[in-house]
């Protein structure tokens, strides 16, 4: 659907639910679209509830979330001071990346066997660093690599990376934050004209950036949210809407 589409479409369904409901302007649909449109990614995502499986097992998660996928390949190290041991090798990743869901290296070697070689990383806990590292079996070896998160460096995404060879490049490929919906500039749109409202710093008319088949899906959402609001605006709708995040 197109930017208009969607916003008449939240209209039709919102004044269907709510009528003599007051009427809702360019910004306040375009909020509830954008924040709807969260909710359906970490739905969809999180739709198995389980750690162990991805979300590439459901057909439907698959087709929704291909369109955030993003790949990334990193060959420049950051310094860093906080390194949990000298092997410890920093990389910073796009703000954009909301779940990384896979992530691999490539090994800078002079043994010719190991150089250009690419082993996972694999995402550990710091409690599991603290059991493993000194385990000559379970700690990072030619054949893999650790991961570990921490505070923003210089307002970028910064991982560490452990691994017991040279690192020559960090591959990784995530599900990216989608692009808010914004149905009307927020510049020229006469209702909010001359406010300096955005919405993630965007004010340009922008439809939905994931697949068609889940446009109506975010819609019922947003209006759902909407009608919370209207009908109650106390804590317990903040907690109900909240509680599907």
């Amino acid at each position: 659907m197109t930017a208009s589409e969607l916003r008449e479409e939240f209209n039709l369904r919102y004044n269907n639910a709510l009528e003599g409901a007051p009427g809702l302007d360019t910004y306040e649909i375009s909020s509830y679209l954008t924040v709807a449109q969260d909710q359906y990614v970490k739905m969809q995502y999180d739709s198995t509830k389980d750690n162990s499986s991805s979300f590439e097992l459901n057909e439907k998660a698959r087709r929704v979330l291909n369109e955030l996928v993003k790949d990334e390949k990193i060959t420049s190290q950051v310094s860093s001071t906080k390194g949990l041991v000298s092997e410890s090798t920093f990389y910073e990743i796009s703000n954009d990346a909301m779940y990384i869901v896979l992530e691999t290296v490539t090994l800078s070697s002079s043994n010719g066997k190991l150089s250009g070689k690419i082993i996972p990383v694999l995402p550990i806990t710091h409690d599991e660093f603290m059991v493993s590292r000194n385990n000559p079996f379970r700690k990072p070896n030619r054949n893999k690599a650790w991961r570990l998160d921490l505070v923003k460096e210089n307002s970028k995404t910064t991982v560490e990376i452990i691994s017991s060879q040279n690192i020559s490049q960090y591959n990784v490929r995530y599900i990216s934050y989608p692009s808010p919906i914004i149905v009307g500039d927020l510049e020229l749109s006469e209702d909010v004209e001359g406010l300096g409202l955005s919405i993630e710093g965007n004010t340009a008319e922008s439809t939905c950036s994931l697949a068609p088949l889940c446009h109506r899906d975010i819609i019922n959402i947003a209006v759902e949210n909407a009608i919370l609001d209207y009908r109650d605006g106390t804590l317990q709708s903040r907690v109900q809407l909240n509680s599907r995040i």
